[in-house]
């Protein structure tokens, strides 16, 4: 988005803030204090709400909802369950799944499916957008403010219920990236 003004992302853009907001899914929820009552596969996961960290869960809930609801609609249907760098944490980490897309990173970028052919992304109403990136980057901002400074900002530990927590170094470097 050049300059200060929000505008609709280009494909490329899309992707890359795909990219940022998945590494921070995967990082929050590969936590180790995040509990499963069962080994989580691509299709499903069941969350252990009653041995996992509040803190952990609020934040994992709400990283995980700004991808869903605010950067997944800027990609190309199915995205996230067919390219691996924009997968749920659970696909991304399993060995045998089949991935059917690539990001081709050359002229203008583009997702590319087993053929090579470029897959079309979606262009959103430009006021259904300018909304979307306006909100991605209120909730990006608190997400940096929930993983970063809790320790040391009141506010963000009272947001998470008053409790510090450590959400570790790579939850740390994936939220750092985000714009």
């Amino acid at each position: 988005m050049p300059g200060d003004e929000l505008s609709h992302p280009t494909p490329a853009e899309a992707y890359a803030s795909a990219v940022a907001h998945a590494a921070v899914v995967r990082a929050v929820f590969g936590h180790p204090q995040f509990k499963y009552l069962e080994p989580p596969t691509a299709m499903i996961c069941k969350l252990d709400t009653k041995n996992t960290p509040m803190p952990l869960l609020w934040v994992a809930d709400f990283v995980q909802s700004t991808y869903v609801k605010y950067v997944v609609p800027f990609l190309p249907a199915g995205a996230t369950r067919k390219c691996k760098d924009i997968a749920n944490p659970w696909a991304y980490a399993d060995p045998d799944y089949k991935w059917e897309w690539t990001w081709d990173p050359t002229g203008d970028g583009a997702l590319r499916d087993a053929e090579g052919k470029a897959v079309e992304f979606p262009r959103l109403p430009e006021q259904d957008a300018i909304e979307k990136v306006g909100d991605t980057v209120g909730r990006d901002f608190m997400a940096k403010k929930l993983i970063l400074e809790n320790g040391t900002d009141i506010k963000a530990r009272l947001m998470l219920g008053g409790q510090e927590f450590d959400f570790g170094e790579e939850a740390k470097a994936a939220v750092a990236k985000l714009d």
